[in-house]
């Protein structure tokens, strides 16, 4: 098997390329990129059953409760219960709400710059095959363009 074209590793560098470029400006806002996309996710979506946000942003339940009290003693995001008194919903709170507006340019640009030499047919073709290619793990997976990622 060659490394440089085995797909985990092309897929895990990539990633690890978008977290290092985008890490500082998360940094500066005072987050990291798992709370970038719990940000993004609850912006996006608005307020979510922590299992729903476990999955858009494939972050373990365990450490995303974790995750989200650090967010809530932050104040950039708020839990609640829901109907039933296991159910956790998070929701932004108006600073995660102001902290996400600011990032999001700097998302968009990083991924444009990024993707700038393909078209966006390339585009839409890579990403509709990542998404296939995520799919492939399990039939029960949830293909929805929306997921949110990095």
């Amino acid at each position: 098997m060659e490394l440089g074209t085995y797909l985990p590793y092309l897929v895990n560098r990539l990633g690890q390329r978008f977290v290092a470029e985008f890490s500082p400006v998360l940094a500066a806002e005072g987050v990291d990129v798992q709370m970038w996309r719990v940000l993004s996710a609850l912006y996006q979506r608005g307020e979510q059953p922590i299992t729903v946000l476990s999955e858009l942003t494939s972050i373990n339940l365990s450490t995303l409760s974790r995750l989200v009290g650090r967010m809530d003693a932050k104040d950039l995001v708020e839990r609640q219960r829901g109907g039933d008194a296991r159910q956790v919903i998070v929701g932004l709170r108006p600073a995660g709400r102001e902290i996400t507006e600011r990032l999001i340019p700097a998302a968009r640009a990083l991924e444009e710059q990024a993707a700038a030499a393909f078209t966006e047919a390339e585009l839409a073709t890579l990403r509709q095959l990542l998404s296939k290619l995520y799919a492939g793990f399990s039939p029960e997976v949830d293909d929805e363009p929306g997921r949110l990622a990095g």
